[in-house]
């Protein structure tokens, strides 16, 4: 059966056909007929008178109806109405499902399957104009992407970067969008979801799924993802500036050890200014000091229970409920911790609350690899410093670090389950803080085994 991808009929006022090519001739029903009527669906008909009336203002009109083909069945065409100089109307027929597949053609990535940044960047751009939903703008980065290519070639990098984005296709659905943005970046759109509960179930999706994909001789995820996440309208009104809080928080995921998500959230994050994420201001995330007991039995069913408590949360209520100053957990890559907390002097009537400020905050444990270090660890993973000066006399990095930031207690924990082997540290660095109690140490002991099998589990 002949297909009409184009069509061109040249038609008088009342639409009588005064010439017409072979395209159209050949793919209609009443090929032979005067009018172009004859092979338009009856419903559609007013759609040409409304157009010729059109035409007395307009130079040129585009819209669709049904064309009839020789089959007898009706199919949408797209048309391209001119005006012509001596008043006649020359009509161009495009078929729709032709033109649709054209037009996702040009919106798609060669090779991902991914929409292109043009295509990704406008879809986006439409959803915030709408401004009855809520958008959420996701950048995905494949970790060490560079040392992929470097290590097993173009070819394989090209492989990693196609099953990264049909793993993001399969999880979306049909609840979102996502193109590529440039080399192994990526952008993801989801509306519509506003509860974050819910967003993670998209975003844990793709992390753990990526890092199942390809899996070391030692348990070791040889391929993941990191995650940025901006809200519109919640917390900007603009898509440029949905775009760098997006990316600010990809930054941050990268920056606390890549294979994972991090959402904005001000309390933690800081405050926005003028649309830009202001590092100046202080991200506060206040916490109250509570019953020691009451914390330790709550940390159960807030990480394993109904309450499905953060991880960083928990941190701030111990580093608050054990007077600690900073707080630090280092997962995989222990040269900077993937999440951290410091605490912000108070006084006036926070102070008499007991209520501590805690800084979203970053440190290093590089110290831990030296030499021996690792051997002074108790059988339950536990190092605890009270006197920096004589413990570390030994030493060289652990003492060089502990001087340079004025620690003056410490308790080390090390997570031993691999593939999630990892630090936490708790220090002290006031003047007058004291020894930590053994009744402390046990209680931080269980707390930081919840937090590793939490790490392993989530």
């Amino acid at each position: 059966m002949t297909i009409l991808n184009n069509g061109l009929v040249t038609t008088d006022k009342e639409l009588n056909i005064i010439s017409a090519d072979d395209g159209y001739r050949e793919y209609v029903c009443e090929d032979g007929a005067s009018t172009i009527f004859a092979n338009i669906h009856p419903d559609d008909q007013h759609l040409l008178y409304e157009m010729v009336e059109g035409l007395e203002s307009e130079s040129a009109l585009t819209l669709c109806f049904r064309i009839c083909n020789k089959a007898k069945d009706y199919n949408w065409f797209k048309a391209e109405c001119i005006r012509t100089t001596d008043g006649n109307i020359s009509i161009l027929f495009h078929d729709i499902e032709t033109v649709e597949n054209e037009n996702k053609a040009i919106e798609t990535d060669y090779l991902t399957g991914l929409l292109n940044k043009k295509a990704i960047t406008t879809y986006a751009k439409k959803a915030i104009a709408r401004k009855d939903d809520v958008v959420n703008l996701c950048i995905i980065d494949i970790d060490n992407f560079k040392n992929i290519n470097d290590t097993y070639g173009h070819s394989y990098g090209d492989k990693i970067l196609k099953e990264v984005s049909a793993i993001i296709l399969e999880v979306l659905g049909k609840d979102g969008k996502a193109g590529r943005i440039g080399g192994d970046e990526l952008m993801m759109i989801i509306e519509n979801v506003e509860e974050k509960t819910e967003l993670r179930v998209y975003l844990k999706g793709i992390r753990e799924r990526v890092e199942a994909s390809h899996i070391d001789q030692n348990g070791f995820p040889l391929v993941t993802v990191s995650i940025g996440v901006g809200t519109f309208p919640l917390y900007v009104d603009n898509y440029d500036d949905l775009f760098n809080l997006a990316d600010r928080m990809l930054y941050r995921a990268k920056n606390r050890g890549k294979n994972r998500y991090v959402i904005y959230n001000p309390d933690i994050h800081g405050k926005l200014v003028n649309g830009e994420l202001d590092e100046n201001v202080v991200a506060l995330n206040e916490a109250t000091a509570q019953d020691k007991t009451t914390l330790v039995l709550q940390s159960i069913d807030g990480l394993f229970g109904n309450m499905n408590e953060s991880i960083p949360k928990l941190l701030a209520r111990i580093a608050a409920t054990y007077g600690i100053d900073e707080a630090y957990i280092f997962y995989k890559d222990i040269n900077k911790s993937f999440h951290g907390v410091k605490r912000v002097a108070e006084t006036g009537r926070n102070a008499e609350r007991n209520v501590q400020k805690l800084a979203d905050s970053v440190s290093s444990l590089s110290y831990i690899a030296e030499p021996g270090f690792e051997n002074r660890f108790n059988s339950n993973g536990v190092y605890v410093i009270d006197s920096p000066k004589a413990m570390l006399e030994k030493t060289v990095e652990p003492k060089k670090f502990f001087e340079e930031h004025d620690i003056r207690h410490a308790f080390l924990y090390k997570m031993q389950d691999v593939p999630y082997d990892g630090f936490i540290a708790l220090y002290n660095t006031r003047e007058l803080s004291r020894k930590f109690p053994q009744s402390d140490i046990t209680d931080l002991t269980y707390l930081s085994k919840m937090i590793e099998i939490a790490l392993k589990s989530r």
